[in-house]
């Protein structure tokens, strides 16, 4: 065998040692990405308490994650969408009638007894489970109030306050087909005022200049200067009164809980129940307590409205509420 040759066989034995490492190599790297756990979530929340949550966890216990950002009602309608091809393991946040409507059209699925918490906030048969509590409150541009309406005139402190004829066009509301926080503002009229229930709506829609898709808006177009007045949780509120806008927060007597739900038919389930573990452990109610201005749900030792509508049929009364809406805008 000439030289020749040799050199040649000595080549080709290199290439082929290079190419069987390299194969290695690239199946070893694709069996890591493979047994990396990796969480897919819809978020309701702000965006940065979905971040927040997902990236601490993921930091801790070595996964990855992505999420989208989406609106209560499209979120829902989304999952609705996907339901035999779900795309997410998670939606976290939202008011907890959207996690009903979740559990009721079959979409979700329970997490572990063992992860059932003490306080109740959270549903029956544990579709899903409340991370923090929010509470409804009238926000009022403390600026345009004192140009407008003048210091000798007390500030509204109930909804039917807010349907004086002071205050027509100057009202911002989110819009509870779009919103979950208009689906809790249209919860409390009927919940709280019964059979004038219709008569309350029609006087607040009456008053209100615009119904936003969001529930952060009406903060936003007040704290702005662009309307006096508006109705959304007070979470948000304190998040821009902090930032010194000139916004004053007027509670009121009505609270929803933010929750996370499980849905079916995903490859990530035991990682979705430990996730939901670290959002109720020390570790993420401290990251709640940085970036939310909701009330964590183990610091909540009684919020009664709650506690009572938990297990109601919510859904069938939400789809009810809704349509009288509509039918009252309408006109």
């Amino acid at each position: 065998m000439n030289k020749r040759m040799i050199f040649l066989l000595s080549i080709i034995c290199i290439m082929s040692i290079g190419i069987v490492r390299n194969n290695q190599e690239t199946k070893q790297g694709t069996m890591a990405r493979q047994t990396t756990p990796h969480l897919t979530a819809y978020v309701a929340a702000k965006e940065d308490i979905g971040r927040a949550l997902l990236s601490s966890y993921c930091e801790t216990k070595g996964c990855t994650y992505e999420f989208v950002r989406l609106s209560t009602e499209e979120l829902v309608r989304r999952v609705t969408e996907e339901a035999d091809h779900p795309r997410a393991d998670l939606v976290i946040g939202g008011t907890w009638d959207a996690h009903q409507t979740l559990k009721k059209r079959h979409l979700s699925t329970p997490f572990p007894a063992k992860l059932s918490q003490e306080d109740g906030l959270q549903d029956p048969d544990r579709y899903w489970i409340g991370y923090e509590v929010e509470r409804l409150a009238i926000v009022v541009n403390t600026v345009l109030w004192k140009e407008r309406i003048g210091q000798q005139v007390p500030y509204p402190v109930t909804l039917a306050d807010l349907t004086n004829d002071l205050y027509r066009d100057e009202l911002i509301l989110p819009d509870p087909n779009h919103s979950g926080t208009g689906a809790t503002i249209l919860q409390a009229v009927f919940e709280k005022y019964g059979a004038s229930g219709d008569d309350m709506l029609r006087r607040l829609i009456r008053q209100t200049r615009l119904f936003t898709a969001n529930g952060f808006a009406p903060v936003s177009y007040v704290a702005s200067g662009e309307a006096m007045l508006g109705v959304n949780f007070i979470g948000d509120q304190q998040s821009l009164r902090e930032k010194s806008y000139p916004i004053k927060s007027i509670p009121l007597d009505t609270y929803s809980i933010n929750a996370i739900s499980k849905l079916k038919n995903r490859n990530q389930q035991n990682v979705s129940n430990d996730f939901m573990r670290y959002v109720l452990s020390s570790d993420g109610q401290d990251i709640l307590r940085k970036v939310s201005f909701g009330t964590p749900t183990y610091a909540v030792s009684q919020v009664q409205p709650i506690k009572r509508s938990v297990g109601q049929d919510i859904v069938s009364d939400y789809k009810d509420y809704l349509q009288r809406f509509n039918r009252l805008y309408d006109k």
